[in-house]
């Protein structure tokens, strides 16, 4: 396929649910679909621009794979915060990653990094997939940035994506009359189509038209 690239960066914003965490985010987690709605984005993303997440146990052995495969570890932008220095993955040097300083316990510690994360970019998409609150607090994040970025819950992942696109669809009444249609439609693929190889390319390469 032919390289192209977007207007910036895209963010991805992801985990497997914990069964000892929050119910509400595992009884809809669906971990198969996770695992590959993020390796189908790595895949479409890598080819046409950067890659920026925020490191987690369950998302990064995904991550290098795919770059992996493709030989683009440099486009591939890894957040960690040393507050858990201790429980990185052994082959982490493999991604060109940055470290924010830890704060005075773990909620204030992950903040700060997803603080300097969404600010290090100015990010052309954000996709969410499965996860738990910390993806709802990057998704609220986003939203408070100073513009506008076109945001796509994969609901079929389950988890806080599928809250997230319920909230999304609820925006959408508030849009412009004349983009709800195309929001419309968009948050309507992210809800039933899991061919996610094409649904990504097509919305990362539509994304400087969403809503």
């Amino acid at each position: 396929m032919a390289e192209r690239t977007v207007l910036g960066p895209a963010f991805l914003g992801a985990s497997i649910p914990d069964p000892a965490r929050d119910s509400r985010y595992f009884g809809t987690g669906d971990t198969v679909a996770i695992r590959d709605a993020v390796i189908a984005l790595v895949s479409v993303v890598l080819p046409r621009t950067k890659l920026v997440f925020g490191g987690h146990p369950a998302i990064t052995p995904l991550v290098k794979w795919v770059a992996d495969q493709f030989g683009s570890f440099e486009r591939v932008r890894m957040f960690q915060s040393k507050f858990f220095r201790e429980s990185y993955l052994q082959d982490i040097e493999a991604f060109r990653y940055e470290e924010i300083d830890a704060a005075k316990d773990r909620e204030t510690s992950l903040r700060a990094m997803r603080e300097a994360m969404l600010a290090s970019e100015k990010f052309s998409a954000a996709f969410f997939i499965g996860g738990m609150e910390g993806v709802e607090q990057e998704y609220e994040l986003l939203k408070e940035l100073p513009y506008r970025v076109p945001v796509y819950p994969v609901y079929t992942t389950g988890a806080a994506a599928r809250e997230l696109w319920e909230r999304e669809i609820r925006r959408a009444d508030e849009l412009p009359r004349w983009s709800q249609p195309q929001r419309i439609a968009q948050l309507q693929q992210l809800k039933t189509k899991t061919s996610y190889v094409a649904l990504f390319t097509r919305l990362l390469e539509g994304s400087g038209n969403a809503g």
